[in-house]
């Protein structure tokens, strides 16, 4: 008999009950005292998560969003500190997204997806993988760990404990009921955190449909960066008081590219709007009366502006996404203007 053996029959059957009645209330008794390690599994998860996602970032947005969907049952097996479930449960989800994300963006319409769909049922992570390499959304490590996850997934599901001793160990094993003891000394949190990096990645292959054209992406993104500040009045406390040249030189800069891609009708709307805009912040706390003409007639222009930026939207795709912001209220922009007079003042 191997020493591999022995030690399993020694935990199994010598050091275990036998009994189906008997080993349940043996594995509940395990897994009631196993409570307090799961919690302090949790606990370094979670400080390993802030590390590399910090709380309130971009980043951790779309952490927070995949795993609210998908990743319940992942970190349970976690917690209870069954990492062999947990192997086969993150090979699983990161298969699944990728084939989502290469079945959504690659279709032109419906008849292509089903086609591409049924192409790609049979497929699994190992032949997904070095598609995210050629689409620039994983790199060579990525796919590696794709590639060894998947690798690691098989020899777990088909009790292939060579296979398994191989990749975690040290290839010594080849006993199926040698997978768990091998498995639960693994330090599961980096094969967590990158699991869910590659399918935050993964997901941002699937394009949406909004963005897929060319005139359309370019117009949303330039119109959705400065449609803000029209409603706003460029009421900020680093424009409002510049000298009127320097003023003149940043609209241009930030209104040109919008010129370039839009109507006629939009560039003769945003001419207008800067002369106005010009008065405005020159009149604001020295002429009111004048002050609130301005600020009635930019209110009237950002509409109009807004509507004229929906229409060439409209001509390349669903225009529903393009959203107007609320119109700055004139007493905001006199109290900011106030403090900065103030400010100013103490300075000097």
């Amino acid at each position: 008999m191997n020493k591999e053996l022995k030690n399993i029959i020694d935990s199994k059957i010598i050091q275990s009950p036998l009994g189906v009645e008997n080993r349940l209330a043996f594995l509940e008794n395990k897994i009631e005292k196993g409570i307090n390690s799961g919690k302090k599994r949790f606990e370094k998860l979670l400080k390993e998560i802030d590390k590399k996602y910090p709380p309130k970032s971009v980043s951790r947005g779309s952490f927070d969003g995949i795993t609210a969907i998908v990743f319940d049952t992942a970190f349970e097996l976690y917690f209870i500190g069954n990492n062999s479930a947990l192997f086969v449960e993150l090979q699983g989800l990161l298969e699944r997204f990728c084939f989502n994300a290469l079945t959504d963006l690659l279709p032109v319409n419906d008849i292509a997806k089903e086609i591409v769909i049924d192409s790609y049922e049979k497929k699994t992570l190992k032949d997904f993988a070095p598609y995210f390499k050629t689409l620039g959304l994983w790199d060579d490590t990525e796919v590696k760990f794709a590639l060894k996850l998947t690798t690691i997934r098989n020899g777990i599901a088909h009790k292939n404990g060579q296979l398994v001793s191989k990749h975690l160990y040290d290839g010594k094993q080849s006993h199926p009921e040698s997978i768990h003891e091998i498995t639960s000394k693994v330090d599961c949190i980096p094969y967590i955190l990158s699991s869910i990096e590659l399918i935050v990645k993964a997901s941002q292959a699937a394009t949406p449909s909004f963005i897929k054209n060319p005139r359309f992406k370019a117009r949303f993104e330039k119109y959705s960066s400065i449609i803000g500040s029209i409603n706003n009045m460029f009421c900020y406390r680093e424009f409002i008081n510049l000298p009127i040249d320097i003023k003149e030189v940043s609209i241009n800069d930030i209104f040109g590219p919008v010129m370039l891609i839009g109507s006629h009708e939009l560039g003769e709307k945003l001419t207008k709007y800067k002369m106005e805009l010009f008065d405005f912040h020159n009149n604001l706390n020295e002429d009111d009366v004048k002050a609130k003409r301005n600020y009635e007639q930019l209110g009237k222009l950002a509409k109009s502006i807004f509507e004229l930026m929906r229409a060439d939207l409209n001509i390349d795709g669903d225009a529903s996404i393009f959203k107007e912001p609320k119109l700055i209220d004139i007493k905001e922009i006199k109290k900011e203007k106030e403090k900065l007079a103030t400010t100013k003042a103490k300075k000097s």
